[in-house]
């Protein structure tokens, strides 16, 4: 049987200020390699979920298990220094070299110099800050963006087998911020961690996320694949979370592959790569003024895509609704 890699069991958590439990038993696992993103208004119980994991807050009452181990018997800087952290304002320490920031917990852990500095040369290249240019500088000489690339860095030094973000881009602009989210969702095909992401912004929950688990008055509305919950909400609220162009959501977590017909191939110069989304093939019919796109994989044309089966739903492909 596989353990998951974060497991809460009727987890309860109780302000002595509120009347109504913030988290409301609260059943949810997380599995290694998948990105859970938690969505929801103001108040309805992600991030103290998320901050029960590392112990920030503790539970009132039930059990969470790390790796199937029960947190609440773990030494807490223990627990701590084997998760990554990734939060909205960074807490860099401005005193310190990108480096020294984000060898602190290799340090902690005993890594000996050379190792560590190749592991900063390693995080740095990855969240394409080329270590040359940046190890020795300070958090204070980067821009907003790159500071936020280091603070991705840092929280993967020890290489954790889960990774928390707490609203990590929501200070940014929406181009660093969709540039900081290419960076994390390529980093995740790499290095697959168990992910668990706090956001209040739809689009990057669908982004981000394999499956999105909306919460309201601290218990769980819905749960489910990007897909599912734009094309079948479980109600009204749900709906209205997902926005009124849902649909047109749901064409961006969809690939071309899903639909197209690859035994009929199209000619003409307008074509669609057979990764890209069923979204960018509705631009590629409206830029291009065709009824019908070739379908193209590493440059050759393998099949067609048709305005008929950009709309068409088929059960064994995608969600109904």
């Amino acid at each position: 049987m596989n353990i998951p890699a974060i497991e809460f069991r009727s987890v309860v958590k109780t302000f002595s200020s509120e009347a109504s439990p913030a988290v409301d038993h609260l059943d949810l696992s997380v599995d290694h390699g998948e990105t859970v993103a938690l969505i929801g208004p103001s108040g309805c119980g992600k991030t103290t979920t998320l901050k029960m994991i590392n112990r920030l807050i503790d539970p009132t009452s039930g059990t969470i298990l790390v790796n199937g181990r029960d947190i609440a018997g773990l030494p807490v800087l223990d627990l701590r220094r084997s998760l990554g952290y990734v939060i909205q304002h960074v807490g860099l320490f401005p005193h310190m070299t990108i480096a020294r920031n984000i060898s602190i917990v290799p340090e902690l852990l005993g890594w000996n110099k050379r190792r560590i500095d190749e592991r900063v040369d390693e995080l740095l290249t990855l969240v394409h800050l080329p270590p040359a240019e940046y190890r020795n500088r300070r958090p204070l000489e980067l821009s907003g963006g790159q500071q936020q690339r280091v603070g991705v860095a840092r929280a993967l030094a020890a290489d954790p087998p889960i990774l928390l973000m707490d609203e990590p881009f929501g200070a940014l602009d929406p181009i660093t911020r969709g540039s900081l989210q290419d960076e994390v969702i390529q980093i995740q095909k790499r290095l697959r961690k168990a992910v668990v992401i706090v956001t209040h912004d739809i689009d990057e929950a669908i982004r981000l996320g394999d499956r999105i688990v909306v919460m309201e008055g601290g218990q769980i509305v819905q749960s489910g694949a990007p897909e599912e919950l734009l094309a079948n909400p479980a109600n009204p609220f749900v709906a209205s979370l997902m926005g009124e162009d849902r649909m047109i959501k749901l064409l961006q977590t969809i690939k071309v592959s899903r639909v197209a017909d690859l035994g009929i191939t199209a000619q003409g110069r307008a074509t669609i790569d057979m990764d890209a989304t069923l979204h960018d093939a509705l631009i590629g019919f409206i830029h291009h003024g065709v009824d019908r796109l070739a379908v193209c994989e590493n440059g050759a044309v393998i099949g067609s895509l048709s305005r008929a089966d950009l709309f068409r739903t088929r059960h064994q492909e995608l969600p109904d609704g």
